[in-house]
């Protein structure tokens, strides 16, 4: 880092200042202080700075304001948000409006050290065009991801910063992770709500009926076809086209879809008029679709038109501190839709679903409340409930995994992890949500070094 590069504090708590300013100092760095929103919005105007760090809520106006206007003001300045705060909207929205990055308090060193390194030495990387005016309305509660572990922070990110664009999306996950729920949250996070979601599930498409209804029919282009019918593109429009388990297609439907995305543009069946589409892909599947390339089952190029930007999905055993949350989001859902009114589970009941394995991932959990709600005659879920949905009567003294048993789960996923991106240390950590610094750490107590 250079002595001549210029960083921007924004916070109104004094020690908060305090501590950054000393650590920037440390790496060399210029640093000027504010305690509001519009004095720090002055002093970048002033002083121009390389980075900014920025709180989220400041005592006269929001953070996102001032991240809007420093964006609007120079591109190319990176601007860090930090926050005590915990939730999903917040947080794509600082990245969909040019956020470089999002660290919650309490601030971890390793964390900022990457982020800011990162800033100061990215020179080219700026700030794409087209960033979103802010008028659309909140994702709807239906479409909201619940979590506060390290790895959804770090998936509330990559959405936030895919929803500034229209690339084609590949989402990885096992079944039951949210995938669909992921895809929805990026459309709205992208469009306003008028614009379309279509989704196309692969695995009941019928290899006949696969372009009339991708690319729709022309009337009396078969038998049965009496009328002219849109297919899923058309009906789209400038929205978004969900492939749901992509992995499912056929190797000649694969050829299908791979035309397609080439030249984005198709004919109806029976038609002659060639027409374009400006829908967003998506695309998800619960398969790791580069083993299937090397097993001849899936087409490498086609892998290669939709692995433009990728999402990997962490299953719910690898962040179960976030089952408070899912549960009680859930029965607040569960309550409405069923007229119930469930408060709470208890704390052996808790126990026992964080010790639970959760192979179906958060549609288990979710099943299992519902469940356990059906079941249960006064306001509390109790322990003999659950255990009786899980089939788990044989459970540990304490009813949960035991710290070392937790540190033993942690470790496999980071192995595993870390194997499957072939020690790209970049994305293995995105993956698990932590940042990489934290992960040569975990790697080196481990005794793991690349070979």
């Amino acid at each position: 880092m250079q002595s001549s590069e210029k960083v921007l504090v924004i916070d109104d708590e004094t020690s908060i200042r305090e501590s950054l300013e000393m650590f920037l100092r440390e790496k060399g760095l210029e640093v000027i202080l504010a305690s509001s929103g519009y004095e720090g919005h002055k002093r970048f105007v002033e002083s121009n700075p390389s980075l900014v760090i920025l709180d989220i809520r400041l005592p006269d106006v929001s953070g996102l304001e001032i991240l809007r206007k420093v964006v609007e003001h120079n591109l190319e300045t990176k601007v860090i948000m930090i926050t005590a705060y915990h939730d999903m909207e917040t947080t794509i929205e600082a990245m969909r409006h040019g956020a470089f990055d999002y660290i919650h308090k309490p601030i971890d060193v390793d964390e900022l050290e990457d982020a800011v390194s990162k800033c100061l030495t990215l020179n080219n990387c700026s700030i794409p065009e087209g960033s979103v005016s802010g008028n659309e309305p909140e994702v709807p509660d239906h479409h909201r991801i619940v979590g506060h572990t390290q790895a959804m922070h770090s998936l509330f990110k990559t959405i936030g910063l895919m929803s500034r664009h229209r690339e084609t999306i590949l989402i990885e996950g096992e079944t039951g992770s949210g995938k669909d729920l992921i895809a929805h949250v990026i459309h709205e996070s992208s469009f306003p709500i008028t614009r379309p979601f279509i989704t196309v599930d692969c695995t009941t498409l019928v290899e006949s009926l696969f372009e009339s209804e991708l690319f729709g029919h022309e009337k009396g282009a078969f038998t049965g076809a009496s009328e002219i019918k849109k297919g899923r593109l058309e009906l789209a429009q400038d929205g978004t086209v969900f492939f749901d388990e992509v992995g499912d297609l056929t190797f000649p439907l694969q050829a299908k879809l791979l035309r397609f995305l080439e030249s984005r543009e198709y004919t109806r069946v029976g038609g002659h008029f060639t027409l374009r589409s400006n829908a967003r892909i998506i695309a998800a599947t619960n398969r790791r679709l580069s083993e299937m390339v090397d097993e001849g089952k899936f087409r490498k190029d086609l892998l290669f038109r939709l692995d433009v930007m990728r999402i990997y999905v962490p299953p719910l055993r690898y962040r179960l501190d976030d089952i408070p949350d899912l549960i009680g989001f859930f029965l607040l859902r569960i309550n409405k839709d069923l007229g119930t009114r469930i408060a709470r589970v208890d704390d052996e009941a808790l126990e026992m679903l964080h010790s639970h394995s959760w192979p179906g991932n958060v549609r288990e959990l979710k099943n299992v409340l519902i469940k356990a709600v059906t079941r249960t005659r006064g306001s509390v879920i109790h322990s003999d409930c659950i255990a009786s949905i899980l089939g788990n009567r044989q459970r540990c003294e304490s009813g949960r995994l035991e710290t070392s048993g937790l540190d033993k789960v942690q470790k496999r996923y980071i192995i595993q992890t870390i194997e499957e991106t072939r020690w790209n240390i970049s994305e293995a950590a995105r993956r698990l949500g932590m940042s990489r610094p934290t992960l040569r750490k975990k790697l080196k107590s481990y005794g793991l070094m690349r070979k």
